[in-house]
């Protein structure tokens, strides 16, 4: 009957558990680029810089504009006094006078369309739409630069969550093997072999680690909240990942790549160069702003004012020629090239830091990967450990306080091996997103 109902309370348990989503790696980076609010704000910026860039696109057209205006006064607007010499005033029928005054323009309607192309705008049009072009890229590529970030932030939250579970495992062992010294130890304090200390300290070792279980059920909990959150998964799910204490990842040379031919790669150093070829092309727009512009086109007049409508039709150009602009708009011109050289200043500057930044990730590979060989000695010698504290205290020749710390060192070792496995993982994709792969 007893287990019987140990059989049944595991399947109420785990039942929900294995009806969990479980979710690897890329499943949870390719969620986040689904769902990161980031990435939804960056792909609506692209969004927003191809709206500019078909609005720049428009000024090569010609702009059209049409007026119309009708009018109705109660007098009229042009007034003019009419004298008439006395011998016409004689030829007028009996009873008839001349007039004495004439008035126009009282009620009517007048209109206009005017069609205007820009011939020659000092080259405004074209850099401008060329500008608005590196926009969208610029914005593209933000978007990429964006999707590095969110990809390393999930997966910190992912790898922190398979710690929590490792560490939940580790620390599964310790207890069962403290439960079994607990039922040795009650045995021998019965058999008046061992003192009743021994047995307190087990049992108080007992009530440490499910304390620690508690803390790390908890913080697990919480991280799993952290990355549902962050890739937009609100029901519960599970991640599909273990990490095995008994081997060492390989290291792929083939990983490390030529620094300083892998910088035109990096989103970085793409996103300097649009920044320097914008500021290039600002540059030029000012020069542009400050020479003349010509137009060419049509205009179409109508009007009823005084008598039937008549319509107009004519073919017109102009020249501007900005002659008082130049005394502050040679200024303007000078800035914005101290602004384009700063650009260029600034894109060689971080292409250096760049490079240096490619070199400090590959050290951190290769030291983190070192690291994984010192913490996997470190479990062998506190397994060797554990087994001779084990035997020895049996034989009663070491304490019970030098076994708790053999179990103590055992489960500290492959704590510091699942961080370190952790810590080469993450300084594994911060290698490849800073050379570009």
């Amino acid at each position: 009957m007893k287990n019987i109902m140990i059989f049944l309370f595991g399947w109420v348990c785990c039942g929900p558990i294995a009806a969990q989503t479980s979710l690897t790696l890329d499943q949870c980076k390719q969620l986040a680029r689904e769902n990161n609010i980031a990435l939804l704000s960056a792909k609506n910026d692209i969004q927003q810089a191809e709206q500019q860039q078909k609005q720049a696109f428009t000024n090569y057209f010609p702009q059209v504009s049409a007026m119309g205006a009708g009018l109705t006064a109660n007098k009229h607007l042009v007034q003019m006094d009419m004298n008439f010499p006395t011998e016409m005033s004689a030829m007028l029928p009996a009873g008839a006078s001349m007039p004495t005054s004439m008035g126009m323009i009282k009620n009517g309607v007048v209109g206009n369309v005017m069609a205007m192309q820009p011939i020659f705008a000092g080259g405004q049009i074209v850099n401008g739409n060329r500008l608005a072009k590196v926009g969208v890229e610029a914005s593209r590529i933000q978007l990429e630069a964006s999707e590095d970030e969110v990809e390393l932030t999930a997966e910190q939250y992912f790898w922190q969550v398979v710690s929590l579970k490792e560490k939940l495992v580790t620390l599964g062992t310790i207890h069962k093997m403290l439960e079994q010294l607990e039922k040795d130890v009650t045995v021998s304090v019965n058999a008046g072999v061992t003192t009743r200390n021994d047995l307190l300290q087990v049992q108080l070792k007992v009530n440490e680690i499910e304390s620690q279980v508690l803390q790390v059920e908890n913080g697990l909990a919480i991280s799993k909240q952290l990355l549902g959150q962050y890739i937009g998964k609100s029901d519960e799910f599970d991640v599909a990942c273990t990490i095995d204490v008994n081997t060492i990842p390989l290291l792929d040379a083939r990983l490390k790549q030529d620094h300083q031919a892998s910088l035109a790669s990096t989103t970085q150093y793409r996103l300097l160069e649009k920044n320097v070829e914008a500021n290039r092309l600002q540059h030029k727009m000012k020069v542009g702003e400050r020479l003349p512009t010509v137009s060419g086109g049509a205009v179409y007049t109508y009007n009823n004012l005084v008598g039937e409508g008549r319509g107009v039709g004519m073919l017109i150009a102009t020249v501007s020629v900005p002659i008082s602009g130049w005394w502050g708009g040679s200024h303007a011109i000078k800035k914005q090239k101290l602004a384009y050289e700063q650009a260029r200043d600034q894109m060689v500057d971080v292409s250096q830091k760049l490079v240096i930044n490619m070199n400090n990730c590959w050290a951190n590979v290769e030291t983190s990967h070192k690291q994984l060989a010192t913490r996997r000695k470190s479990i062998m010698q506190s397994e060797e450990n554990l087994r001779l504290n084990n035997d020895y205290y049996r034989a009663g020749t070491t304490t019970m306080s030098d076994l708790l710390d053999a179990q103590n060192s055992y489960q500290q070792s492959r704590d510091k091996y699942v961080d370190a496995y952790i810590d080469y993982q993450q300084n594994l994709l911060k290698y490849c997103q800073a050379t570009g792969q």
